[in-house]
């Protein structure tokens, strides 16, 4: 048990300590016991084994739909993709179980696809001092991922993320030769592998903790944990299994009978540091902080994982989650097709054969025997044609669904033999570009897997080694020394020079993406293999082929000139014809560099047309525009008269209408005027 509190006094003779809380849910309290529920961790940053506990229960009961995906994926990349209810209806109906296993080889294609990428790790320097060193960093890495075995790991974790969604590898430190530990790795299996639910990044930079939990014989574990061989098989003696705090749900840390339990790695980050624990149930076995440094000198995560993709919920999910559906129906319309193809549907009427079952059984034979009693049509078969065709069309289409998804298809590399090492790689690009997140996700892996390893080794390996650096067409193995002191030489402070001491270099990792090289020779050589003007050595060199075969053909070839040397007739015919095909190659450089001058005569001729063409546009679209802007501005002075001439008709309006009510009011006063008077 780790003690989360600290003790509020020194106790005294036979009385036992007392533990103050500091974070309780209930605020500060002591207590005689340890606090298993402050969470805090001790002064070092530990935290307590209940707390790691119950985030590894956490993880179990909050990805429930995740790890149950990641178990149905596998499933279905092995070819397991009928469930025992879906075998036992198709059992009764006697109609046939198909299996046509498409995802499995899916996904292979798209693993093979991606691993046809070379990207090997290559150093840059920090500084210009460092410019050879980044070379010797370089090829320390790449003999530290051989020693690993990286390529196999690498095919194994990327075909894992493929179909669980989720792939990693663990970095170990094991006991070397050269008085310095080496470094190795392992692939991470995803039934085993945990993570802080609450993560959603595809680099996993935001999980504050993981780990993976393995069942282990008891032995097995005693051998990792000697001194703690009694609270190991007091555990198998209990009562085999634990209750979590979860009312619902059953977790068993411990099978008594086959002297078995549930070991559990658990890293975790606590003030800017990552710490391990090694567990069982409520026991803590070891504990410490990482012995892995990053580039700042900072403890580290040995687990260096990806996801394929990540949804809205943050679950972590693979290929399988596309291809389920589409590989349903291959499979169900394959079987119903064939159920279809072995099975009649008659129409008869009632008392037509004296047994229906015999009947049917005789109907379904090739040579059977069918007696119709007098007086009744014969019994009917319904047509199948048609739902046949429906069946096959849907099947198609599932099938293409499947086939066409990032546009693998590797009957297209196999139509003709005149596929260029250009054409192809036109072929593979727009294969990944359908899954493009996957293979960002996967280089941005191996670029933090290639730096966490040149961390380990730049730190780990002190001591004088060799390191192989030759390459693949060396005859000779070439060998590099690193830490090894200089005899007679001696630094200011008395202490013998070391050269090639890798712990000095500061360089930057990156992922060297080179082409297909191959697919590139090839091009090449088909290009000049029928050119008598190529020198053959040329030819040779760019044969796809390897340079021992190389080698050996040319030494043939010298034996051969050797050997055989032409009299003076044969070299003269020889070099007259050399001649001729100089002149050759001369007249037709001349006659080149003609049709070039007239191309670019053509070419400016074309150039200043259609320059002029433009210049003629142009001037007609401003006399457009200049008409379009006349007949404007006649339109505004049209209507600006158009609006004067009607001001105009009423003010003589209301003039008109004023005189004439003057009028009517003057003419209403000469009568009362006449009478006044």
């Amino acid at each position: 048990m780790v003690f989360a509190g600290a003790p509020a006094r020194r106790a005294g003779q036979g009385e036992s300590p007392r533990f103050q809380s500091r974070t309780g849910t209930l605020g500060t309290w002591g207590t005689n016991a340890p606090d298993d529920f402050d969470w805090s961790g001790d002064d070092d940053g530990r935290f307590p084994v209940t707390r790691l506990r119950q985030q590894y229960i956490d993880y179990l009961a909050t990805k429930v739909d995740e790890y149950e995906e990641q178990k149905q994926a596998r499933h279905y990349y092995n070819a397991a993709h009928w469930t025992h209810e879906e075998i036992r209806i198709l059992r009764a109906r006697r109609q046939p179980i198909i299996t046509f296993n498409r995802i499995g080889r899916k996904i292979d294609s798209i693993v093979g696809l991606v691993q046809r990428f070379r990207q090997e790790p290559k150093a840059y320097p920090r500084h210009p001092s460092q410019a050879q060193g980044a070379d010797i960093a370089t090829q320390c890495l790449r003999a530290a991922l051989d020693g690993m075995d990286f390529a196999a790991l690498d095919f194994q974790i990327c075909r894992q993320a493929a179909i669980e969604g989720i792939g990693g590898i663990e970095l170990k430190l094991t006991e070397g030769d050269h008085q310095d530990p080496d470094i190795t790795g392992d692939f991470i299996f995803g039934d085993d592998f945990f993570y802080d639910p609450r993560s959603f990044k595809p680099d996993f930079s935001d999980s504050r903790w993981m780990g993976i939990a393995k069942w282990l014989d008891v032995e097995a574990a005693i051998e990792l944990f000697p001194d703690k061989e009694h609270e190991l098989r007091t555990l198998m003696v209990d009562t085999g299994f634990d209750l979590t705090t979860h009312a619902d749900r059953e977790f068993k840390w411990v099978y008594v009978n086959e002297q078995r339990l549930r070991l559990v790695e658990h890293w975790y980050k606590h003030r800017g540091k990552w710490f391990w624990s090694f567990y069982c149930s409520n026991m803590e076995l070891a504990h410490g902080v990482s012995p892995f440094l990053d580039e700042r000198n900072r403890p580290m995560n040995r687990f260096v994982m990806f996801s394929a993709a990540v949804d809205h919920d943050g679950d972590r999910y693979g290929f399988v989650r596309n291809l389920k559906g589409p590989q349903d129906e291959i499979n169900q319309r394959r079987s119903k097709m064939l159920h279809i193809s072995n099975t009649s549907r008659v129409f008869a009427r009632k008392g037509s054969v004296d047994d229906v079952e015999t009947a049917r059984r005789e109907m379904m034979k090739p040579d059977g025997w069918v007696e119709v009693n007098p007086g009744f049509d014969l019994p009917q078969e319904t047509q199948k044609a048609e739902n046949l065709a429906a069946q096959g069309e849907l099947y198609q289409s599932a099938t293409l669904e499947v086939d066409s998804f990032a546009n693998i298809n590797p009957a297209l590399m196999t139509q003709d033999d005149d596929h260029s090492g250009k054409a192809i790689n036109l072929l593979q690009k727009a294969g990944i570009a359908e899954i493009g997140s996957f293979v960002l996700y996967y280089k941005q892996w191996k670029h933090r897997v290639y730096r966490a390893v040149w961390n380990i080794i730049s730190r780990e390996w002190q001591n004088e080694r060799w390191i192989r650096v030759s390459g693949q067409d060396s005859k000779i193995p070439q060998f590099l020394q690193l830490n090894a002191p200089q005899p007679g030489m001696i630094n200011q402070w008395g202490q013998p020079v070391i050269i090639n001491a890798i712990g000095s270099l500061d360089v930057d990792i990156v992922l060297d993406d080179g082409p297909d090289t191959p697919n590139l020779l090839m091009e090449a050589y088909e290009m000049v293999k029928d050119d008598p003007s190529v020198p053959w050595p040329i030819k040779l060199m760019l044969m796809p082929m390897s340079q021992e075969m190389k080698d050996k053909i040319d030494q043939m070839q010298q034996q051969a000139a050797q050997q055989q040397k032409p009299d003076p007739q044969t070299q003269a015919k020889i070099q007259t014809e050399q001649i001729k095909q100089q002149g050759m190659q001369a007249k037709n450089q001349t006659e080149l560099a003609r049709e070039h001058m007239a191309a670019q005569a053509d070419a400016a001729q074309s150039q200043a047309e259609v320059q002029s063409r433009m210049q003629d546009l142009a001037i007609q679209r401003e006399k457009a525009q200049a008409e379009r802007q006349k007949i404007h501005l006649e339109m505004v002075q049209a209507t600006q008269e158009h609006a004067f001439r009607m001001q105009e008709l009423r003010e003589q309006a209301r003039t008109r209408f004023e005189q004439h009510a003057q009028k009517r009011a003057e003419a209403r006063r000469r009568p009362k005027q006449a009478a006044a008077r």
